[in-house]
């Protein structure tokens, strides 16, 4: 016996009573759509350390930990002698322990700054400490200063 040439497609799956068939719902597609748009705009509008707030953040935790062997790379070589001070750098690292467990460093820079020059808000469980540092042409610090912020 040959089947027929266009045989006739017939749903023999039962349905319940009232049941209508699956379909996708499009309030589900919107709603998934709108999550994943407003993920995107969070992510795109939080702080992102950029490269000079992590070098300001190693420096100051170098401070914290009375320690500054972990970023002499990132100082000029004038400066060496001043990071081997161990009185100048004990002097600092008191200053920024007492403000308690460092939370990390938000560049605060001024427009129209001389190029190479960053300012940050350093940011402590008690407290804040302004930190300024100039960078030669080799992207080294040349200057250095991390303390109160100036009243104005």
């Amino acid at each position: 016996m040959n089947p027929p040439a266009n045989p006739e497609i017939k749903n023999v799956t039962p349905m319940l009573a009232g049941a209508a068939p699956k379909r996708p719902r499009p309030a589900l597609v919107v709603t998934a759509v709108a999550i994943v748009i407003v993920l995107g705009l969070v992510f795109a509008c939080s702080h992102h350390v950029n490269r000079y707030e992590s070098i300001a953040d190693d420096v100051t935790k170098a401070i914290a930990n009375n320690d500054m062997a972990p970023v002499t790379k990132d100082f000029n070589a004038s400066l060496l002698p001043e990071l081997d001070n161990r009185v100048s750098v004990a002097r600092l690292s008191t200053m920024v322990a007492a403000r308690g467990a460092f939370k990390g460093s938000t560049e605060i820079t001024a427009g129209g700054s001389p190029a190479g020059f960053h300012e940050f808000r350093e940011t402590f469980a008690n407290g804040t400490l302004d930190e300024k540092y100039e960078l030669d042409s080799d992207g080294k610090i040349v200057k250095f200063h991390i303390g109160p912020a100036a009243t104005p």
